[in-house]
């Protein structure tokens, strides 16, 4: 009679929605372990089982959202969470998830002690949390080098086909050009695309209304820039301006965007770092002196949180000239721009409002956030090689492909020159020529303003998907992405400038309408 009256919650068809899939299974561990965090965190107040689930449902994120069926389910429908969590477990995709509830139906069902059983497995999560980060990190390392081979593999093919335009007959020009490109560009999205799924999945910036100083500047800087540079490309693109040229001006656009976010990048790395040592710090003041968090951050020293020093004085002073807690540590997680922070701070204040102690929740939100400091950390040295490889390797592939469009250049002019000037003695040669000579370009003058269009497109295809692979390594807010952008861009521009410069001086012959 139960199950007749039971809710239908498994899915009703089964159609798999594959962007939620995805998004589900990059975002689920770190989920995991910031509900946990939560979960053991506010447990300690003892507060009753009811309570429990309804604040935990109130979080955002996957996990939330089958907390808040398990609720539903108990107040609605008269289930108990034992049986509840079970229900829900059933229906749940991601493997991690189903688990986690399993084994939480079962703690329940026997009666555990849910601070015992939650304080557990925060802790279980953390080390399940830093080996998938890790096995991330390595699949990561293994991929940039791998978008790198990639990248020289599929610039050779593009090289070989434009050395083979000038020695041999391909067919039709255009027909082939489309379909090098194409593939050009199918190889190289796809290793962006690989680089974007395999990197750990983490959300560097919170999505706050109060920013920090060098967000908002970037957002003010954006909202002008950006249409600038849109409108600026597309006009001289249309009146024929020189690629060299709009590229450099992309890159100057890019460039005050860029840096900025790369200073608000760095900063957050700090914080996020130092923010652990200021929680747990904090916690273990108000609970030794047995105060509240306003009384305990006067007796705080303020030179010991590092880089949250600035953030932290700004915080004591709002709170001790009689402003909302609420609303001084929120402008404290806002202007610090960091999610970690935001997340976090918000743990450590909703469990220390319930009456919880304050030590226990300083040492449970301190160890969950600096094992996820310190796992971006070793991210970054594998980034960080990545970014160092991607930067001279970009510079050298555009290279070689802009030298050998001078090299054609070179060619095409000394054989139209040749032609023009014996263009009888070449007329007789060609009638009196072997028929399998027919299969090299001999006599032809390949077309020069599309080669360099075409030349052009590739090396912009390859700054666009370098600067998004840079990105997705690295990680951040996208504000990062100008900064790589810009370095790219002004590269590609270089060689853009350089390269026709040095091939004449190599070839010693002028440049003509065709360059």
């Amino acid at each position: 009679m139960e199950k007749a009256n039971e809710p239908k919650l498994k899915n009703k068809s089964m159609q798999i929605d594959i962007a939620r899939q995805i998004k589900e299974d990059q975002a689920m561990m770190l989920d995991l372990l910031n509900i946990l965090t939560y979960m053991s965190s506010i447990a300690t107040s003892n507060i009753s089982r009811d309570k429990l689930f309804e604040l935990a449902s109130q979080q955002d994120g996957i996990t939330a959202k089958s907390m808040r069926k398990i609720h539903l389910l108990a107040t609605n429908y008269g289930y108990d969470y034992s049986h509840a969590t079970k229900l829900v477990a059933e229906e749940a995709h991601h493997p991690a998830l189903k688990d986690f509830l399993t084994r939480l139906s079962n703690a329940l069902r026997v009666g555990e002690d849910e601070e015992k059983f939650l304080r557990g497995e925060a802790e279980r999560m953390v080390e399940v949390y830093t080996n998938k980060y890790q096995s991330d990190v390595e699949t990561l390392k293994k991929w940039t080098d791998g978008y790198a081979a990639l990248l020289v593999s599929v610039t050779l093919i593009i090289a070989v086909f434009l050395i083979s335009t000038m020695l041999f007959k391909m067919g039709d020009l255009y027909t082939t050009s489309i379909l090098a490109g194409a593939l050009f560009c199918f190889v190289a999205f796809f290793g962006v695309y690989v680089i974007y799924r395999v990197a750990p999945y983490e959300v560097i910036t919170h999505s706050l209304e109060i920013k920090s100083k060098e967000q908002e500047l970037a957002r003010k800087m954006s909202v002008i820039i950006l249409p600038t540079l849109a409108i600026t490309a597309l006009i001289s693109v249309v009146m024929g301006v020189e690629p060299w040229k709009i590229f450099l001006v992309v890159a100057a656009l890019f460039a005050p965007i860029g840096v900025v976010g790369i200073m608000d990048a760095r900063k957050i790395e700090r914080r996020d770092y130092d923010i652990s040592a200021f929680l747990k710090s904090l916690g273990s003041t108000a609970g030794t002196v047995g105060t509240s968090l306003a009384v305990a951050l006067e007796h705080l020293d303020k030179k010991s949180v590092g880089s949250l020093e600035e953030p932290v004085n700004r915080l004591h002073k709002r709170l001790i000239n009689g402003i909302n807690p609420k609303v001084c540590w929120r402008y404290f997680a806002g202007e610090t721009g960091s999610e970690l922070i935001n997340k976090f701070t918000n743990v450590f204040l909703d469990a220390t409002d319930l009456g919880g102690n304050p030590t226990k929740i300083g040492e449970i939100v301190a160890h969950s956030s600096l094992g996820i400091a310190i796992l971006r950390a070793k991210r970054k040295l594998v980034s960080t090689g990545f970014v160092k490889l991607v930067i001279p390797l970009h510079a050298a592939m555009t290279g070689i492909l802009m030298f050998i469009y001078r090299i054609m250049f070179s060619f095409n002019n000394a054989l139209a020159a040749m032609m023009k000037e014996h263009s009888a003695e070449v007329g007789g040669a060609a009638a009196s020529m072997p028929t399998g000579m027919g299969f090299f370009n001999i006599g032809r003058v390949t077309d020069l303003t599309f080669i360099a269009n075409y030349v052009t497109i590739i090396i912009l295809v390859i700054t666009i998907a370098n600067a998004l692979a840079t990105k997705f390594a690295v990680g951040g807010s996208n504000y990062t992405l100008c900064f790589y952008a810009s370095i790219l861009f002004f590269i590609s521009a270089v060689i853009l400038f350089t390269i026709p410069i040095f091939a004449n001086a190599v070839f010693g012959i002028q440049m003509g309408a065709g360059g």
